[in-house]
């Protein structure tokens, strides 16, 4: 009898590092796929005859749906188990690339990329970010940081990747490439993935020998999830969240539109999606450890403020006459932009945990998440909305840059209420 690979590597290796390995995987597949949008925007915009914000539409009809039928996606894991999810999201998201890559229509063009690739999507989402708790205690924070760096390095390859495929055979054959490729990535991670230590006897004490402790020790926490998610300091956080990542929607749509905007060449433009996808897998690496020394929330705040004021800097990029010091501005502000980003990102769930508690936190951190679907389905949109009536991006990443101040504000507020003015 041929013996179960997985658990050949169990008996080797600590089986959850192969699982962060996974994790890793579905958010690069996740975001990276997500993100590429931009790089396909004018290619699509060509093809399917609509404006700016009409195709922006489509990417947000996409965040929508990822995150809001991730709350379905989070109650299917947890009955379903964790590989069988990833296995169905695969075979769903790749058939919606498939289908992107032969859509003749812009309503097509939505129904496959907007809401099909979507369903996907969610569904490996939630289990990337929801299962390393179950494999990691004591490592949590490293653990959790190694398996977010995949959007970082999902940015940094796949629309670098897409692009070569569309200036070398168009745009089609670059989403069959790019589905064929996740395709392939997602049945290696399905074989390896699963659903809990037992299934391949992993030893886990070393990781878990105090959490019997740590839960004793949660007994005193809240633990009624929809009076927390009800609470005006949850609303406050869920209002920063949709503010502050504003620029994030806004920027990775349309920086390569923007770039050729200003005068700078497309190729810098796709070029500054890969500076974001490094910048923010370097930051989300070593994030955690930072924000221990120095306090998470106040990491967060600092790298959310940092967000709004580079977001308003790129709006001013336009002033400069000089290209060259417009190109060199243009990728130093996306750099500061990728470090900022992944601050932030490398928090979030960290930040949910800090502020409400352990308890139920993946239904906590689901309903949190829900607000990416918002400032993912407007932001793309009224960014292009605004260059199609004002004729430059200057307005809307500037008022992108005011929204990420305004969040930060809010999120610093709930803080304050939850843990008193002395926090």
């Amino acid at each position: 009898m041929i013996p179960d690979p997985r658990r050949v590597i169990a008996r080797r290796v600590y089986y959850g590092w192969v699982i962060v390995a996974g994790c890793l995987a579905m958010s690069m597949v996740v975001f990276g796929t997500s993100y590429a949008f931009g790089v396909f925007y004018d290619a699509f915009a060509a093809e399917f005859d609509v404006s700016r914000s009409v195709l922006a539409l489509a990417f947000g009809i996409q965040t929508v749906f990822i995150y809001v039928v991730g709350l379905a996606a989070g109650w299917l894991v947890d009955r379903y188990g964790q590989r069988r999810i990833v296995a169905c999201s695969t075979v769903i998201l790749t058939a919606g690339l498939v289908w992107t890559a032969f859509a003749r229509s812009y309503v097509e063009l939505v129904a496959a990329f907007g809401v099909v690739t979507a369903v996907g999507m969610s569904g490996l989402y939630v289990v990337a970010y929801a299962t390393i708790p179950l494999w990691f205690e004591r490592r949590r924070g490293t653990a959790a940081g190694i398996a977010s760096a995949g959007l970082g390095v999902g940015l940094f390859l796949i629309p670098q990747t897409a692009d070569v495929f569309i200036s070398a055979l168009g745009w089609r054959e670059a989403m069959l490439a790019i589905a064929a490729g996740v395709g392939t990535t997602m049945l290696v991670v399905t074989l390896l993935f699963v659903d809990e230590p037992e299934a391949v006897a992993a030893e886990t004490s070393d990781e878990f020998a105090d959490a019997a402790a740590r839960a004793d020790g949660l007994a005193d926490r809240p633990s009624n999830s929809r009076a927390i998610i009800a609470s005006p300091s949850f609303g406050f956080v869920f209002v920063g969240w949709v503010l502050l990542f504003t620029p994030v929607f806004v920027v990775l749509t349309h920086v390569v539109l923007y770039a050729s905007a200003i005068g700078i060449s497309r190729s810098v433009g796709v070029a500054a999606i890969a500076i974001v996808g490094a910048t923010t897998t370097i930051t989300r690496l070593g994030i955690g450890t930072a924000s221990d020394r120095l306090g998470r929330t106040r990491t967060f705040l600092g790298c959310s403020g940092l967000m709004a004021l580079v977001t308003a800097g790129m709006g001013g990029l336009g002033l400069l006459e000089s290209a060259s010091v417009r190109t060199a501005a243009f990728v130093l502000l996306i750099v500061c932009f990728g470090f900022a980003y992944g601050g932030c990102g490398g928090l979030i769930s960290a930040q949910v945990a800090d502020l409400f508690g352990n308890r139920n936190l993946n239904t906590l951190f689901a309903a949190m998440s829900v607000s990416f679907a918002v400032s993912g389905l407007l932001a793309p949109p009224l960014a292009g909305l605004s260059f199609d009536v004002l004729g430059s991006y200057t307005p809307a990443f500037v008022a992108a840059g005011l929204c990420a101040a305004l969040g930060t504000g809010c999120v610093y507020g709930a803080a304050r209420r939850i843990a008193g003015p002395s926090a």
